[in-house]
């Protein structure tokens, strides 16, 4: 299918579901499944509730569980959805978009990007998942650059239960889950939820396997006007690495080639490879909430968390000059050897922890919010060569540097909500964000960095970020009108590229209507985003996969997204959703070979033109529900200088759920599940890099399925 037809037909079906759906406006339809503008705050959202990620979580991670919301565009380094997963909602990337958990911020402090891989199975927990897209209202953590995603896991249940969730699929995929709750106990002040998971996949690429273990558990004692809520949740996953890419050649020969651990003899051709060239990485997440109504108008919510995590890559590195890692050269009789074939391992141990508190009230005309966060990051980084042909040293593990980060943020905002009148709010939200970022060798230890040179950088940021908004309410809807301003600090991989990196600032307009009728609601949303020194992403990955950035000056993302619902009958839904926008770097300058060239206007990487999706819904049986969704992208460059030969293809798939839900003896809930993805089997790829005037690519898989059962007692 192409994007010309796509398109027509989006706006075909549309039009005639607007034209049935005025004949019935009398009534309000409140469930809206694909969009939800807040009628109070004036913002952009998507809401998705436990039940409809249930129907999909069979194994593959949240950003592909959200892959058909508004904007959204969602990648695998593997080419399965399990393992290392990203997602990209206007063209911004991960490290733009702000996610929290019940309020604590999930970003990593330093690379600024949520990891789904350290958190296994989140979604087996989840209540809802509520996306902003822009600048958003003020959260926790870094700055809402493109948008933000706001996950919250459900209370433990009131009444006992067991329940299983098993799934297998393609790729040698399966996915096993065990969760029971204690129900009500101790004079029905407790009760208690626990969840333990495994996941194993083999990936779509040669040897990108995945190993995932993840548990959880929430207990929360509540009496009155307070609760009380303690929840551990953590996981370890070892995956093989596949953030190498692969070039065009190589990609018609064989598409699942993965270079990484690929070991070369001296003409070039691979003889081997290294079975442990591996991502390994534990982490476990430690959250103590507290809830209490003062009165009939204040409550307040304070949160403390502690994340304690550690890891390392392992890599098969030949002819590495032993000078690099520390390490003397080496005489044999006549011959003097200079360089290796070694194994390393970079290790990152870190400790992330603070308080969030929230006190949230209403007095007359106005609702209020009033937040204040702390949080600390303390993170370890070193490397050790644990394997070398040549190894001069006669100790073990040779550590070859050590440095230390951290990072203290201190954070503030109110948020108010003044009812002009009946019809009428304003919204207003100001936040402040005040940062110390630093590091250093630790003594004893040298840094990789800037040619092994010393590492040092102290940078502090003190950033306002006011936020305002008209809300305006008719009879079947609203139409609202906000502006907002949003800075953000670059992170570590940019202090380490660029000593003179700049923070970004973004200025955010959003214009949107929303009707409600009895059978069908649409929203339609305009969006201007206009940027001063951008970190836009490069296109090119550092040594560990991770993308580069790089200031781009002065630059815009404009669009209009539009969603729609309409049901034909109580048996068949239709929804839609579709995205059209320009992205463009302005003036966007380059050094080559020490001269700066103006190319001009041009697409900023990774921001195709057009997003679409379509899902037909239907409920032939009372406990049969099937949905066919389809999704297509346009093009998109793979860096800020539109090469020629740098460019993403646009591309369609097409998914199919069915979930069948009968009521068998005294089961609870019993469901059978299959999702059936890319049925059309279409060869696309929807992420890359371009390094040396060559584009990589990071291929998906054509046809595949998983295939599950959950049964609840």
């Amino acid at each position: 299918m192409k994007k010309r037809d796509f398109i027509l037909l989006s706006i075909i079906i549309l039009s005639g579901a607007y034209s049935k759906a005025q004949q019935k406006k009398d009534s309000l339809e409140k469930n809206i499944q694909e969009i939800i503008i807040s009628a109070k705050a004036p913002i952009s959202k998507e809401k998705f509730t436990q039940k409809q990620l249930e129907n999909k979580n069979l194994g593959q991670d949240i950003p592909y569980l959200l892959k058909n919301s508004l904007s959204a565009i969602s990648s695998s380094d593997a080419g399965s959805g399990i393992g290392y997963t990203n997602i990209r909602i206007r063209g911004s990337d991960q490290t733009r978009i702000n996610v929290t958990l019940n309020d604590v911020p999930l970003n990593n402090a330093e690379s600024q990007g949520p990891f789904w891989i350290n958190m296994p199975d989140l979604a087996s927990s989840i209540s809802n998942i509520t996306i902003q897209r822009g600048v958003g209202t003020s959260t926790e953590g870094t700055g809402s650059f493109g948008a933000s995603i706001n996950i919250k896991t459900h209370y433990p249940e009131d009444s006992a239960y067991f329940q299983t969730d098993q799934s297998v699929g393609s790729f040698n995929t399966h996915k096993h889950t065990f969760a029971l709750g204690s129900g009500k106990f101790y004079n029905n002040l407790l009760k208690m939820d626990a969840r333990i998971s495994f996941i194993k996949s083999e990936g779509y690429l040669d040897r990108a396997f995945s190993d995932l273990f993840s548990y959880y558990v929430n207990g929360m004692y509540e009496k009155q006007q307070t609760k009380i809520s303690f929840m551990v949740f953590g996981g370890k996953q070892q995956t093989y690495q596949a953030w190498n890419g692969i070039d065009y050649e190589n990609m018609k020969k064989r598409r699942t080639f993965n270079s990484c651990g690929a070991i070369y003899d001296s003409d070039g051709n691979i003889i081997r490879y290294y079975n442990n060239e591996t991502d390994n990485y534990w982490q476990d997440n430690y959250h103590l909430y507290g809830e209490h109504k003062i009165n009939g108008n204040w409550k307040l919510k304070s949160t403390l968390f502690y994340v304690k995590g550690k890891g390392y890559y392992e890599e098969y590195k030949q002819n590495s000059k032993l000078k690099n890692y520390k390490l003397k050269n080496i005489i044999l009789s006549q011959d003097t050897i200079t360089t290796t074939d070694l194994v390393r391992r970079q290790w990152l141990k870190n400790n992330f922890y603070g308080i969030t508190n929230h006190l949230i009230g209403k007095f007359d005309k106005w609702n209020l919010e009033i937040g204040l966060g702390f949080n600390t990051y303390d993170g370890k980084h070193f490397g050790k060569v644990i394997w070398a042909e040549y190894f001069p040293e006669s100790t073990p593990d040779h550590e070859y540097y050590r440095n230390k980060a951290l990072k203290n943020e201190i954070s503030g905002n109110i948020k108010a909500l003044y009812k002009i009148s009946d019809y009428c709010n304003l919204f207003g939200d100001v936040q402040y964000r005040n940062i110390h970022y630093s590091g250093h060798d630790v003594p004893g230890g040298e840094s990789i960095y800037k040619n092994g040179g010393p590492l040092y950088f102290s940078k502090n940021y003190n950033f306002i970020n006011p936020k305002i908004g008209v809300t305006y309410t008719f009879k079947t809807g609203n139409v609202y009108l906000t502006y907002g301003m949003a800075q953000k600090e670059p992170n570590r991989n940019d202090v380490l590229s660029n000593e003179n990196i700049k923070s970004e600032l973004l200025h955010n307009i959003e214009l949107g209507v929303q009707q409600n009728f009895s059978n069908f609601s649409y929203s339609i949303n305009g969006y201007g985003m206009y940027y001063l020194n951008q970190l836009v992403l490069s296109g090119k990955i550092n040594d560990v996969g991770s993308f580069i950035r790089e200031n781009s000056g002065k630059s815009y993302r404009m669009g209009i997204e539009i969603s729609a619902e309409y049901k034909f009958s109580s048996q068949i839904t239709f929804l839609a959703n579709s995205t059209i926008s320009t992205n463009k770097n302005i003036n966007f300058k380059k050094e080559i070979q020490s001269v700066i060239h103006n190319l001009g206007n041009t697409d900023i990487a990774f921001s195709p033109n057009y997003i679409g999706n379509i899902s037909i819904q239907w409920i032939p049986l009372k406990k049969l529900t099937a949905k066919w969704s389809h999704q297509y992208i346009s093009s998109q460059y793979l860096n800020n200088e539109e090469p020629t030969n740098g460019k993403l293809k646009g591309y369609y798939t097409s998914d199919i759920s069915l979930e069948y839900s009968p009521k068998i003896l005294k089961i609870k809930n019993l469901s059978l599940k299959l999702l059936l993805n890319n049925i059309f089997n279409n060869l696309y790829e929807n992420n890359g890099y371009y390094s040396d005037n060559i584009p990589y690519y990071y291929p998906q898989a054509g046809f595949n399925f998983l295939i599950g059962i959950s049964i609840k007692l």
